[in-house]
């Protein structure tokens, strides 16, 4: 049995393939970290097959495929995937290591892989222990900020550990976060926090981590925050009540509730409403938002017209006609573009590019038992600051399929005007 666990994500850029072994020693001496070039990838993924509507890779393995909200990518990063296999016989312990894959979204190549030791932490399907982090991410169900990326880092956790053996303490924990230079797979920096973490964020050339001595951040939260081009320089560090639930190039946004409120992916549960204000690093507030609805890449937000009534209506499932009839905007926080999306659901998509956000119209049919709801698609924007319009032409869009005993990556169209297979 493998005891790797593999991660493929997709992201844009030339191959570089370079020999990179580093290992992050820690106080206790017992939780190195290990960076490695992973040599050929060939009994990872397949060579990619281009056909009519794109390319397509297998990964001959039986795979687990982590959930989509456990990644959130704002730059290159297109798409997330785990394989996970551990001994039977130890459900609590971490696997051995993780093979981390750079896919080309252009065609769908290896661009360059890492084996990392520890294994990567990334959903609270695969944690058995009994550690606070365990317990914060049964909670949130998935979070997604454990893997983050922008168009130069991609930075995640790695297992977590107790430094006094049987403790529940928070203030026993430990975790480290990787830094990867998204185009080459090199170590840009691997710190080591105390405490549970809450989220993280990529801005500018700064790491921020939020890290609590509770399961909230009110009374003990922390924004520490780590330079990626001065490996060695110590964190600044913010007090801060509120979440990190989200970040644009170069601020943060900041809300009372978690990120588990906000849902970037169509009807996936209850819609929330609540207050986002942008902070820069150093927590100095720079604006804030009223009657937010969701958060998507890159400074993307949907917000109501009308918070009121968008606050008296929340917790409703997003197929309900109060929803769909709420007026709401999208709109982008650095470049102030702001679009009516009234009557539409708004989807977090990967394209080869890097992240797109689809527009949908729900029609609901049925009850009870027999109630069914369809999604047509309408429009889409790149996520990008510099996108102003919505666009009506097809878009090429990189999906994933659980298909044991392979598992697929591959690109499709999707036309507008057509009902979502």
């Amino acid at each position: 049995m493998n005891l790797h666990k593999r991660v493929i994500c997709a992201l844009t850029g030339l191959v570089c393939v370079t020999l990179l072994t580093s290992c992050t020693p820690h106080s206790d001496g017992t939780h190195p970290v290990t960076i490695t070039e992973a040599g050929n990838t060939s009994d990872l993924v397949s060579p990619p097959n281009q056909n009519a509507t794109g390319w397509e890779v297998t990964f001959p393995e039986t795979a687990t495929t982590a959930r989509a909200l456990c990644a959130r990518t704002s730059g290159a990063a297109t798409y997330f995937k785990t394989q996970i296999s551990r001994p039977d016989t130890s459900p609590a312990a971490p696997a051995p290591g993780n093979t981390l894959v750079s896919l080309n979204p252009q065609d769908g190549s290896a661009r360059w892989a890492r084996t990392i030791t520890p294994e990567i932490y990334t959903h609270y399907l695969y944690d058995k222990s009994n550690t606070p982090q365990g317990s914060f991410l049964k909670f949130q169900e998935c979070t997604s900020t454990a893997f983050v990326s922008n168009e130069r880092y991609l930075a995640f956790y790695l297992w977590p550990w107790m430094t006094s053996e049987g403790s529940s303490n928070i203030s026993d924990q430990r975790m480290n976060i990787v830094v990867l230079d998204a185009e080459t797979g090199n170590e840009v920096r691997t710190i080591e926090v105390s405490g549970l973490v809450l989220g993280q964020a990529i801005v500018n050339d700064s790491l921020v981590v939020e890290t609590a001595q509770n399961y909230y951040p009110a009374g003990t939260g922390i924004l520490n925050v780590f330079s990626l081009t001065d490996p060695h320089a110590e964190p600044t560090t913010t007090r801060t009540d509120n979440w990190l639930i989200g970040s644009t190039n170069d601020s943060l946004l900041m809300s009372p509730q978690s990120s588990r409120k906000y849902s970037g992916s169509r009807g996936s549960g209850p819609y929330w409403v609540s207050t986002i204000t942008r902070t820069t690093v150093s927590g100095e507030e720079m604006e804030t938002f009223t009657g937010v609805t969701a958060i998507h890449p890159n400074g993307w937000i949907e917000r109501a017209k009308d918070p009121e009534a968008a606050a008296a209506g929340a917790g409703a499932k997003l197929d309900d006609p109060l929803l769909k009839d709420l007026p709401r905007d999208l709109i982008n926080i650095d470049s102030g573009t702001s679009l009516d999306v009234t009557g539409k659901c708004v989807a977090d998509v990967n394209l080869p590019t890097g992240p797109g956000l689809l527009l949908q119209t729900a029609t609901t049919t049925g009850e009870g038992k027999e109630k069914k709801t369809t999604y047509t698609n309408h429009s889409w924007i790149p996520a990008t600051p510099d996108a102003t319009e919505l666009r009506t032409d097809d878009m090429q869009r990189i999906q994933s399929k659980d298909d044991r005993p392979d598992d697929k990556v591959f690109t499709s169209p999707v036309r507008m005007g057509e009902e979502e297979k």
